[in-house]
């Protein structure tokens, strides 16, 4: 395992977000904070745009933003074959330069109500949006592995030297275009299985159905899942994380690090602020941060549904991420 080579733009890298957007995506994921029910497709959506719009803030410099990644978003569920799912300018194209992803943005300006010491406080911001809530058919997962498959064997055969890809998928259930989960194992193994110079693809798993169940984020053996074949077969599929990834797990979750030798890229489960907190590790340890960043909850929004929790890195660090500085 290397998972070592910084991203400049000589040596960009990618990645490339699965969303689930079948009709079951349309059932309530929780309340926001204003004790309104949002769904599934909502939550994940504004969850993935403002990721989208963190990972162009760190592509900032003085001259615009920089093309340090590309960057996909496959749906699958909008209709019974997985599709590439950028709207507007974007529609109909598959992997985007993160400028191009930041020149695209639709703007809106929202209010978000915040209660402070007992007095309820109204914030506007600005927010950025590349794709919208969707759940409208089956769950075609398995072609969605294989779409992200001939995508990213043709970035890597162009980007050989480069930090792997990372392929996020976000679900909240099984796939139905498989007979077995075997079937399913295979396709995924078969993604993770292309690799740059630097090593395999990192594939990470988030499922976020909701339940009485706890979330159980980042594990390290597949005995802190609950009893579920589903948990199970996530874990199997999900791959183990870098050396880098692990140490800002622990750092996050207050683990040892000598008592997890192996985290699995996946959540089980999650919560918004688990689904956030694995977005952001995901994303974020992938351009070659040394060191643990420091957690704390933002008082605004990832959108005027819901309330999340964030993470910020200092602009010193990021001259350490990325290797070209002109």
């Amino acid at each position: 395992m290397s998972y070592s080579q910084e991203i400049s733009r000589e040596c960009k890298g990618v990645f490339l977000f699965l969303v689930d957007q079948s009709r079951s995506m349309n059932k309530e994921f929780g309340p926001d904070q204003s004790g309104r029910m949002v769904s599934r497709a909502v939550v994940v959506a504004n969850a993935l745009n403002g990721t989208l719009e963190e990972l162009v803030n760190r592509c900032m410099r003085d001259e615009g933003v920089r093309d340090y990644f590309d960057i996909g978003i496959i749906g699958y569920g909008r209709t019974n074959r997985p599709e590439f799912c950028w709207r507007g300018a974007l529609a109909g194209r598959r992997l985007v330069p993160i400028s191009e992803v930041a020149d695209n943005a639709e703007i809106e300006e929202v209010d978000i109500e915040t209660e402070v010491r007992g007095q309820v406080l109204i914030e506007r911001l600005t927010l950025s949006r590349w794709i919208d809530p969707v759940g409208v058919d089956s769950t075609p997962m398995n072609a969605a592995f294989r779409l992200a498959h001939s995508t990213l064997d043709e970035w890597v055969r162009h980007n050989p030297d480069s930090f792997p890809p990372v392929v996020i998928n976000v679900t909240d259930g099984m796939a139905n275009d498989v007979n077995t989960d075997a079937e399913l194992l295979a396709t995924s193994r078969n993604l993770t299985g292309l690799k740059t110079c630097d090593g395999n693809v990192l594939l990470i798993n988030c499922h976020i159905a909701g339940g009485t169940d706890a979330p159980v984020v980042f594990p390290s053996s597949a005995a802190e899942l609950p009893r579920d074949p589903y948990a199970k077969l996530l874990f199997d599929m999900s791959s183990e994380l870098s050396n880098r990834h692990r140490a800002v797990i622990c750092e996050v979750f207050e683990r040892d690090m000598a008592s997890a030798p192996i985290i699995k890229g996946m959540a089980y489960n999650a919560d918004a602020t688990a689904l956030l907190k694995l977005l952001d590790i995901g994303t974020r340890q992938a351009i070659g941060v040394s060191t643990p960043f420091e957690p704390h909850v933002a008082l605004g929004a990832v959108s005027d549904l819901v309330v999340v929790e964030s993470f910020e890195i200092e602009e010193p660090v990021m001259q350490v991420e990325f290797g070209d500085q002109g």
